[in-house]
Order: structure tokens, then sequence, then C-alpha cells
């Protein structure tokens, strides 16, 4: 027992903290932003970091002379300055106590080199233990809770969340099963909006192309909710949340209990119990992909992903994009551009997968970051008026989407269903409606009797499983709600006021 206790006390008097540090600042910002940011990402930055801490450690023990003390504390004081600077860089900023970033970067590095260089010289080989031990206890403390917070939302999202409404349909394949493909363009608003809002008058010609080429498009359309995730839960499970769980009936609901409906989503299942293989795309928001599809297709890790770019922009590294050496929103914005070419040009080889198949993409654009000019070229985000770049996207995914669904319905061996929906509208906080109005165009090769001018996404697949799967689902009635953000399931009902045609 005594040697025990003897080892697990060496241990805690031993310089460690640095170690301790190095995972701490990384941890903190992952579980932070945990729900936009997958896994796999963290493993990279929280090596680096681990490594970069190593790395000074064994530097500053040689300068040192092999003071090992002196080099934990001199190695956590680096890291504290280099993960703090861009924290303490916006307070001085917001504050105006310093705003020229080349004249804080300098102050900052000058006090932590002085205060580095003073525990290289005074601390000795072996310093009173409280001075290891307070350091651990300190870092200790701080890592336990994002490393705790992180388990406990990773462990609980692996929970199930019993839907209170089930509209999952049980079957096997059918004579004719049609590819499906449901194409969700973030933000993506009605023609009316465009025009009135915005001037811009393309909506009506991009519109009339989709019907050339037989699409249904419900002119007065509206969202069923002004989110992403309410919207895409509320159409993949064919019912509006509310139904699903009395958790979403207040204004306190557990937004992590959505995201669980949203991954278990009754569509996907539908359709794979019909037989169809699921083929899905990353979107760059985890929590709204299908990463379980049969084929899930996402690009190659970049030289930096958007979290590392985040966890960058909170360190000294910030200098770097102060002084316009390197643009770190446009480094974020790239991998939404990888994203949104390799959707793009993936369209051919979707039409060489053995069907049937249920294609899900959700391409987050229009929508911000805005990174492509109307021509798709890519265009710095943080250069850009919101609403110049908002109308230079959709005029951009409106010319780049039509080739390939026209592609689509002229390659694919049948005839496929394609939905092609916003899944909102433009973000307006003065004006809900707009918010609320959006592009729902069909592609329904049995036709779209079933159809109508103010369909809504709840009803979507309550159609396009009655028409191809024998269903017999009754449609909804078309209902949409807005919420405040910090009180999420509020909802308050927004009448459509279309003018029906």
């Amino acid at each position: 027992m005594k040697k025990a206790s003897s080892s697990l006390e060496r241990v805690f008097l031993a310089p460690l903290h640095f170690l301790l540090f190095s995972l701490y600042f990384v941890l903190r910002l992952y579980d932070f932003n945990i729900q936009e940011v997958p896994f796999l990402d963290l493993l990279r930055p929280l090596l680096l970091s681990v490594g970069m801490g190593l790395a000074l450690y064994l530097l500053f023990g040689l300068l040192a002379a092999r003071r090992w003390h002196a080099a934990a504390l001199m190695t956590s004081t680096w890291l504290l300055a280099f993960y703090l600077y861009g924290m303490f860089r916006t307070l001085a900023y917001d504050t105006n106590v310093i705003r020229q970033p080349e004249v804080f970067a300098v102050l900052w590095g000058i006090l932590f080199v002085v205060l580095i260089a003073w525990l290289g010289a005074k601390v000795p080989q072996s310093p009173n233990p409280s001075l290891p031990a307070g350091a651990n206890l300190i870092a200790i403390f701080l890592l336990a809770y994002p490393t705790i917070g992180s388990l406990v939302y990773l462990l609980a999202f692996q929970m199930p969340m019993p839907s209170q409404t089930d509209h999952t349909l049980q079957g096997g394949p059918l004579p004719v099963s049609p590819d499906i493909y449901y194409i969700i363009l973030d933000t993506y608003p009605r023609a009316d909006v465009l025009t009135e809002l915005y001037g811009y008058d393309h909506g009506g010609p991009f519109v009339q192309s989709l019907m050339d080429l037989g699409f249904y498009v419900a002119e007065c359309s509206q969202s069923n909710y002004e989110s992403t995730p309410a919207s895409m839960t509320s159409s993949l499970n064919l019912d509006y949340v509310q139904n699903m769980s009395d958790t979403f009936r207040d204004g306190e609901g557990d937004l992590m209990n959505l995201f669980k409906l949203l991954d278990n989503n009754n569509v996907q299942e539908t359709v794979s119990n019909f037989g169809y293989t699921t083929v899905a795309f990353a979107s760059g928001f985890p929590l709204h992909e299908w990463r379980d599809a049969d084929v899930f297709i996402a690009p190659p890790y970049g030289p930096v992903t958007e979290f590392e770019t985040m966890l960058m922009s909170s360190t000294y590294l910030r200098v770097l994009d102060e002084m316009e050496i390197v643009n770190f929103d446009d480094l974020h914005a790239e991998r939404f551009r990888v994203r949104t070419r390799l959707i793009l040009n993936s369209f051919d080889d979707l039409i060489q997968i053995p069907g049937p198949k249920f294609v899900f993409i959700h391409l987050i654009i229009p929508h911000a970051p805005f990174v492509f000019d109307a021509l798709g070229n890519p265009t710095p985000p943080d250069k850009v008026d919101a609403m110049d770049g908002y109308l230079a996207q959709i005029k951009f995914i409106s010319n780049a989407i039509l080739p390939n669904v026209e592609k689509l319905l002229e390659e694919s061996s049948s005839p496929p269903v394609i939905i092609l929906q916003g899944d909102h509208g433009p973000w307006m906080p003065t004006n809900h409606a707009a918010q609320l109005k959006i592009l729902n165009a069909y592609y329904l090769p049995n036709g779209s009797e079933a159809l109508y001018p103010s369909i809504s996404p709840v009803n979507s697949f309550r159609v396009v499983f009655n028409e191809y799967f024998d269903a017999d689902l009754p449609l909804l009635e078309d209902k949409s709600y807005y919420s405040d953000l910090s009180r999420r399931f509020e909802f308050i009902p927004m009448p459509n006021t279309c003018p029906q045609p």
C-alpha cells in the first residue's frame, strides 16, 4: 500500500503539467464546438499540440541545464502565451486598450519571453514540491472539464431517443423502384423572395428551366421550420417535431434529442427496408450527415480542417492573419469549396451506382460562408458583402445544379425521383416570413397529381412513399413555425400568406 502511495506521489510531483495543458487547450475548443466538429478532426491538432509541448520541454530542458522542473514550467508558460493570445488580443481590441495587432503581438511576446527566461533562471533542480504539485493540480482541474463534458456528450448521443411517432415503412424490393435523389440547397428561397427582397429576377428563369425539364415547382411552398435541424428532422421523419417528443413542446428542449432523431430518421430506415442503397456526402456538419450510409463520400483530409483553422485563430498564429500573411477565413472557406465541388462533380459517378439507390445531398450553399462568386470562382469570404455574396452564390449554384439535374434525367437507366428543396430561406432576423419561403421542386416520373402549390417538406416523402412504395400515408396540414435561437422549441405559428394560383 505504501509503495502504491509512494508511486502515486512521485507521479503527482513529476513535471507533467505541460502535457496536460497541451491537451487542455485543444480539448477546450473541441468541447465548445462539439456539435460541429467530427471527432476525427480532433486527433491531428491534439497530437500536434502534445508533440509541440514535448519538443519545447526537451528544448527548454537543454537550455536550463537539464533542470526538468524549470523546463516544464517554461513550457507550460509558453503554452499559456500561445493559446491564450487570441482571447486577450480580442479583449484588448474591444476595450480599445491596444488596437494595433503588431503592437499587441510584440508586447505579448516580450512579456512571456521575459517570464520564461526568469523561470529558467530561478527554478532550481529540485523546487519546493508544492510548485509542481500546484501546477499539476491546476492542469488536472482545467483538463477535467472539457474531457468530462465531451465524453458525456458523445456517450449521451449514443443513447436512443424514442420518437412518439414512427412512420417507417416495412417491406422489400418492389417491382419498380426508381432511384431517389433528395437534394437540399441550404437557404435557397422562393423566386418571389429573390425578386421582392433582393431585386434579383433570375429566380423566375431558373424555376422555368426546372419546369421545362418536367419538374413541379410549388410556388407557395414554405419550410415547416426556419432552422436546419428542425426542418430536416421534420422532413426526414414525415412529421412535425412537436409530435415526435414532449421535450420539443417547451422552450427548453434538448437540441441533442433533435439531432438523434435526425441521425436515425424514418426516411433512411424506410428506403433501406425496401432494398435501396443509401448514398450520402459530407456537408461539413457531422450531425446533419448520413455517415452510416452504405456509400458515404467525403473529400480527403486537406492540409487544414475548419477546426484547425479555428484553433489557429485563437493562438499566437493569429498574428499571421492580422498581418495578412495568411488568410484564415479563406483557409476555412476552402474546405467548403472542396466539399461543394466534390458533390457537383460526382453526378456522373452517382448515375453509375447500381440501383435502386437513395442519394442524400445537402449542399451548404447559398448559405454563408460566401466563398464563390457568380461564376464559381473562389472569393475570400471576409471581403464580401453579405447580400452580394448571397446573390453570387444563388447565381452560381443555380447554374451549377441545373445541368447536373438534367444529366440525371437524361442518363439514368430509368426516370428517377428528384426533390430539389431549400431547408429554409435566407437569414433575416426582422423578416421571419422570408426565412420560411423556400424553393421546393419535384420530378415524379408517375406524374405530379398529388402535388399542390403550398406543399411543405413534411409532406414530401409522404407523397413519394404513397406513390412509389404503395404506402397510404395521409397528408398533414402544411404549417410553418418560427422560434428564437435562444428558445428553439417555443414554436410560433407563421401563416402562409401566398396567394394560391
